[in-house]
């Protein structure tokens, strides 16, 4: 049976508000601030990032683990809104409650949401829910809004890698949008340089390899994003550096057509075999 424990503070986030529970042989921190799970193991095995300088006070987001970006992703999109708002949306800097937890013989769930009434083109006050299921399946994210026509969202999880340069992630269609004028649309997958891919219509499950084997599989979603800010620009971001910018990959499970007006009901497992 689980445990779940509240924390005051994880790593070097002093006084962040987090929860820590476990089944089998996983364990995870989530975060109340940003809905955020920091950390994932399975036995000793960390396979998340955490950016050691990231900070969380003056409403700053956390950088790694897994953000939750929402209503919009990355700039927010002129037909959602003119209004000047911060990337990638509203729910990574808000701050969440715990509405249930559970824990029974093949599971431990912990449920958390958030309310927002500052959605610029929504009049009103709109709720988000993620649910945190720990099996011996892996990690389940499971990210719901009912209240929005328009919205994006993008579980943008950064996985730990020994280097980044001999990881991969597969398979991924032939055709990807390029975010990156460097980056030769033509090639594979291989990092170093910036990498800012959006492969659209993505299969239901994908290897990340860091080199541990991990299968990432994917629901209510219509892109996988592929992301690492490369040596040069990510020596230079602050809460990553030069010691740190290849120390991971960002795989994100993303639903961003603005066109489709069904709930959101985006989700996400993690594995390592």
């Amino acid at each position: 049976m689980a445990n779940f424990i509240h924390l005051d503070g994880y790593a070097h986030l002093v006084a962040l508000p987090c929860i820590r529970f476990h089944f089998a042989d996983y364990s995870a921190v989530v975060s109340l601030y940003g809905g955020q799970v920091l950390s994932l193991k399975k036995a000793d095995d960390e396979l998340l990032w955490l950016s050691p300088t990231t900070d969380w006070q003056q409403q700053q987001p956390i950088r790694g683990g897994v953000p939750i970006c929402w209503p919009w992703f990355g700039p927010v999109s002129p037909e959602l809104t003119a209004t000047s708002v911060p990337n990638h949306g509203l729910a990574r800097t808000a701050m969440w409650q715990q509405v249930a937890d559970e824990s029974c013989s093949d599971h431990a769930l912990l449920i958390l949401q958030a309310e927002f009434d500052n959605i610029p083109w929504h009049s009103g006050k709109v709720r988000l829910q993620c649910q945190y299921l720990l099996s011996d399946k892996g990690l389940h994210l499971h990210l719901h809004c009912a209240d929005l026509t328009k919205q994006q969202a993008a579980l943008h999880t950064y996985f730990a890698c020994e280097d980044v340069r001999n990881a991969s992630v597969a398979p991924l269609p032939a055709t990807f949008i390029n975010k990156v004028m460097s980056d030769d649309s033509s090639s594979a997958l291989q990092f170093g340089t910036e990498m800012d891919r959006i492969y659209q219509h993505t299969a239901a499950s994908l290897t990340v390899q860091t080199p541990a084997t991990i299968a990432l599989h994917q629901a209510g979603h219509d892109a996988s994003v592929i992301w690492n800010p490369g040596e040069h620009k990510g020596s230079a971001a602050k809460e990553v550096g030069p010691e740190q910018w290849s120390k991971f990959i960002c795989a994100e499970t993303a639903r961003l057509s603005l066109s489709d007006q069904s709930a959101l009901n985006l989700q996400m497992t993690i594995a390592r075999s």
